[in-house]
């Protein structure tokens, strides 16, 4: 039945702007690795203005709101959980991809649906680069979502993302909509004014202000070069990343973020490390943050059976990205999202049909790696993937021939460009290819158990993957990680009939006996219990908690009830 609240939404977005059907909704109430939760309908805003009309309408009915905008959550924290007392209405902002150069393309202002794609097509003109790249391990992702999200990325010298400078509305305590401009950027005063400027681009440089406030993690690097510290470099619940949009997990809804840009590096090139002593490569980690002064781009470490899984069951999204790139992704999630539904609801196949029938697809075409790397897989365990910029080429390679080539106990390969895109992809398919593997695989549970965790910069017995008194219980242990930062994604296939929250409880106890924090980049999402940090900054923002309740397993009910709206504006 359309109600009033329906139909004036309708009035605002249109028709089909407007999901309630189940069928229409899943690909929005389901996640990556998450069940599809409640929601009484979804809304694709096409305007920042429209968008504003819509939060105000659910706030005046008592709804709550979940902000959604690439869904590549890998923790379920950008989709419902379960049932709510009230109805829970997901705000989904794809439609909203605005990306405007500012400053010379030194910085950008990114509208919620813009993506990490669309933002290095906008700087590349300008000679410049994102904060991130494709995403690390969420191909697709949103560029609002990962400073929402505490998004670390594989890119170590700009750090996670992270900015001081966003527009965003909240509820206040007495349950008032308010929108609060901290932009740095002259827009006018009314909410109504400022978002139809930004809508239609109607401001110039002039009216940009001179700042202070950070727009990304200009710390990062000192962080880093301290691999002495006791403590992780970077993880979802430090204080020192939560600001505002960033860090909030969908508590606030945020319309815009400014953020800097990069210099592009020039000349970039890939060094392939492999050996089966984890103490070659924490030497080579140490060495070159120590002696050298810049960093390098990226180093991507890989075990071999995570290597072996992503060019198994990844094989059909790193073909898709490779030839047709990174924009294809959204649209490919979101119909095999629909065709999983249907299999589902089908009295003749099951939940493992789709992914079955694409392994076996995929199966026939070429390998898509260089037999080079496959033979390097086979003869050991560790590898990781190292790019720098030209001008510390000489560097890097003098430290890491100190290490690696000792008479055949390891090796060094300098990649051709083909052969680091290969390598970088067969990383980046990683996310998805293990939770096929789990699902399809005959001896494990269908559900992947998967954890980022972030080590102390100090640890040595980072490749240590699992706590002893687990082990028995799990099938296939796959670790990837952002090495220089000691940042991890370690998923464990578990056993066939063995309950994944028993083994959950026993691998972050011994997560916590380490020193380790947990999650290190993304959202606590419903996997993970928000710290003491997290809830009171959750609370400072959300006090009647009506954005995306029940994130981090904090409570799933309203904290008082929403007064009469009252529109207010903090510039």
């Amino acid at each position: 039945m359309i109600s009033n609240l329906h139909n004036k939404v309708i009035d605002i977005v249109g028709k089909k702007n407007f999901l309630i059907n189940e069928k229409e909704k899943t690909p929005y109430t389901s996640g990556w690795r998450t069940k599809p939760g409640e929601c009484e309908f979804v809304v694709l805003p096409d305007s920042l203005s429209n968008m504003w009309a819509v939060l105000k309408l659910c706030v005046e009915n008592n709804k709550y709101i979940l902000m959604q905008a690439a869904n590549t959550s890998l923790t379920g924290g950008s989709t419902p959980n379960g049932k709510y007392d009230r109805g829970l209405v997901i705000i989904n902002t794809t439609k909203l991809k605005t990306i405007i150069p500012i400053k010379k393309g030194n910085q950008v202002l990114a509208f919620p649906g813009s993506t990490l794609y669309d933002l290095e097509k906008k700087v590349k003109p300008y000679n410049r680069a994102p904060h991130s790249e494709i995403g690390s391990s969420c191909i697709g992702a949103s560029v609002v979502g990962g400073v929402c999200n505490n998004s670390g990325g594989a890119l170590i010298k700009r750090g996670p993302a992270y900015t001081e400078l966003s527009l965003f509305a909240s509820v206040n305590s007495e349950g008032k909509i308010e929108l609060h401009n901290k932009l740095g950027i002259e827009l006018g005063k009314s909410p109504e004014e400022i978002l139809k400027n930004l809508d239609n681009n109607n401001f110039n440089e002039g009216n940009i202000k001179n700042s202070n406030f950070k727009a990304s993690s200009t710390d990062y690097k000192n962080i880093i070069k301290d691999t002495n510290a006791d403590t992780p470099a970077r993880y979802n619940a430090d204080k020192r990343r939560l600001y505002d949009a960033s860090g909030c997990s969908g508590k606030l809804a945020v319309f815009a973020v400014r953020l800097d840009t990069f210099e592009k590096e020039n000349e970039e090139k890939t060094f392939y490390y492999s050996t089966n002593s984890a103490e070659d490569l924490t030497r080579l980690r140490k060495k070159i943050i120590n002696e050298i002064e810049e960093l390098p781009i990226y180093a991507e470490y890989m075990h071999n059976d995570a290597y072996s899984v992503s060019k198994k069951y990844g094989k059909d999204a790193f073909y898709l990205i490779y030839y047709l790139g990174t924009s294809c992704m959204p649209f490919f999630y979101k119909t095999k999202s629909k065709l999983e539904s249907f299999f589902k609801k089908s009295k003749f196949f099951s939940n493992k049909t789709l992914d079955l029938i694409l392994n076996a697809f995929v199966s026939i075409l070429p390998n898509q790696m260089p037999k080079v790397f496959d033979e390097l897989n086979k003869k050991f365990k560790h590898h990781l993937i190292l790019k720098c910029d030209q001008k510390i080429f000489d560097e890097v390679l003098k430290v890491s021939k100190n290490i690696f080539n000792e008479n055949n106990k390891n090796n060094l390969l300098i990649c051709s460009t083909k052969e680091s895109k290969k390598l970088t992809l067969n990383r980046f398919v990683f996310a998805g290819a293990t939770a096929r593997c789990a699902n399809i695989s005959r001896n494990a549970n269908p559900d992947l158990l998967p954890f980022d965790v972030a080590l102390k910069r100090n640890d040595d017995n980072w490749f240590h993957d699992i706590a002893l008194d687990a082990k028995k219980d799990v099938l296939k242990t796959l670790t990837v990680g952002h090495f220089f930062c000691l940042v991890f994604h370690r998923e464990y296939v578990i056993k066939k009939g063995i309950n994944n929250n028993i083994v959950k409880d026993k691998v972050l106890k011994w997560f916590d006996e380490i020193g380790a924090k947990y999650p290190a980049e993304h959202n606590v999402g419903h996997v993970y219990e928000a710290d003491d940090n997290l809830r009171k900054f959750y609370k400072k923002l959300d006090p009647c908690n009506i954005f995306n309740p029940g994130i981090g397993k904090t409570s799933k009910t309203i904290n008082k009830p929403v007064g009469k709206i009252k529109e207010i504006n903090i510039t």
